[in-house]
């Protein structure tokens, strides 16, 4: 795909051209200098914590010839590269990422929900690959930047596959008139981001935004999810769940310790190698979505039977010495934690919850925080170990109803060495878990 001088005027329409007769058509767009190479055009974003325009030096010596810039610098008079001036480089990015994916006219899937996002993109690309060219947003890059760095490293594929996420009303509408997925996928709606979206209702809301989408011809929902089971719009629905009024759904036949069986739509077995059984709910969406592109369902059940990338930081067991980890420290909401530690029972060994605050839950944290206290008083749990100015409440709470094994701590080191203590010589499961800017896997560390 090649951008011609015509093309680029028309997209982004230019305040102003300098060096024009420097002009050499760009294969590809980056957003980042570190990934510049020869005839790759670099596109200079302000940031929150950086500016892309401080490094257009860099990409010119690595081989980009074609600058589009907000700023008008005294190097483009050193330079023979041509630049575009514009009035937004985000408008720029957008408009050409838009352009990129309606020319190469990829099947663009796209997964939204308050948990389970990423590793339903995992597991339904590990479905995919095997029959299609196909490319996915990296890790959990599901932002504006993230779903438009996908895109400008789209060349050939025949599917792409991206997550999008959200923090405030209106995120999801721009990401999706961005990518213009065909098929939308919901995992389920929770109270994650009320910082942003207010209440169930807003984060419902801006969820659905997704399918609500022109270009979105089917959507593929959670059916047991209280919000999303009262959607009926005008478009192909898919249900997945674990009642028989889904189109694809699972009985739990039994969890080892390192395997979940199912049985799916009363016919076909299907084994997850994780005993966390949650991790249903994202093998059914995902393997609805492939029996929706024309894959097999028995094959496609097959194939994830051998799934194994399950990622870091989610339910992750790592074990050191007498100790099992459950290292779940990549995010946390109140509905993410509970379905988490109900998951636990399984594990005969005597256990520690270590806690970090739930970030984003807006006027109702101390609410979230505190009702969590009558929950985990029916666990088992030996301790309750707790980070965190919300998490503090939670502490207080446990101890005012008489759990006499919950503590606060100052630090991740202060909650290692207290831990120490305890397992000395004696085998745990210690549970750690909290939002992703608690970065709770550090207690881990210690070890």
């Amino acid at each position: 795909m090649i951008f011609s001088f015509s093309t680029l005027m028309k997209l982004l329409k230019p305040t102003k051209v300098i060096n024009k007769e420097y002009f050499f058509a760009p294969a590809k767009f980056s957003i980042d200098s570190r990934t510049i190479k020869k005839n790759v055009g670099f596109i200079a974003l302000k940031g929150r914590f950086f500016d892309g325009h401080d490094f257009i030096k860099e990409a010119y010596e690595k081989g980009s010839k074609l600058i589009i810039s907000e700023k008008e610098l005294d190097l483009f008079k050193k330079i023979k590269g041509c630049v575009f001036l514009v009035k937004d480089s985000y408008k720029a990015l957008g408009k050409i990422v838009k352009y990129i994916r309606k020319k190469k006219n990829p099947l663009v899937i796209a997964i939204t929900g308050s948990v389970g996002k990423t590793t339903t993109k995992e597991m339904l690309a590990y479905l995919l690959e095997e029959r299609f060219n196909l490319l996915k947003n990296k890790d959990t890059e599901n932002n504006f930047l993230g779903v438009s760095k996908t895109f400008l490293n789209l060349e050939d594929e025949e599917v792409v596959i991206v997550e999008l996420g959200t923090n405030f009303k209106g995120e999801i509408k721009t990401l999706s008139s961005l990518s213009l997925p065909e098929i939308g996928i919901i995992t389920f709606i929770k109270p994650v981001h009320l910082e942003g979206l207010c209440n169930l209702k807003g984060v419902f809301e801006e969820k659905i935004s997704l399918i609500k989408t022109s270009s979105v011809k089917k959507a593929i929902l959670n059916r047991n999810d209280s919000w999303l089971k009262r959607v009926n719009i005008k478009k192909q629905l898919f249900w997945f769940g674990k009642t028989k009024d889904a189109h694809l759904y699972a009985k739990l036949l039994n969890i080892s310790f390192d395997s979940s069986h199912f049985l799916i739509n009363d016919k076909y077995h299907l084994r997850l190698s994780t005993p966390f059984s949650f991790y249903i709910f994202n093998a059914l969406a995902a393997l609805l979505c492939a029996q929706v592109v024309g894959l097999d369902l028995k094959e496609s059940i097959e194939r994830l039977a051998e799934f194994k990338n399950f990622l870091p930081l989610r339910m992750q067991k790592i074990k050191k010495k007498n100790i099992l980890f459950i290292n779940d420290s990549y995010n946390s909401n109140p509905f993410a934690l509970k379905e988490a530690i109900k998951s636990l029972r399984i594990f005969s060994l005597p256990k520690i919850a270590v806690l970090g605050d739930m970030a984003e839950l807006g006027k109702k944290s101390k609410y979230f925080h505190t009702q969590l206290a009558d929950f985990l008083l029916k666990t088992n749990f030996r301790y309750i170990l707790t980070l965190g100015n919300f998490s503090s409440l939670l502490t207080q709470h446990l101890k005012e109803k008489g759990f006499k094994r919950a503590y606060q701590f100052d630090s991740h080191k202060e909650i290692a060495c207290f831990l120490k203590k305890i397992v000395d010589k004696k085998k745990y499961l210690i549970f750690v878990k909290g939002s992703r800017n608690m970065e709770m896997e550090k207690v881990i560390d210690y070890f």
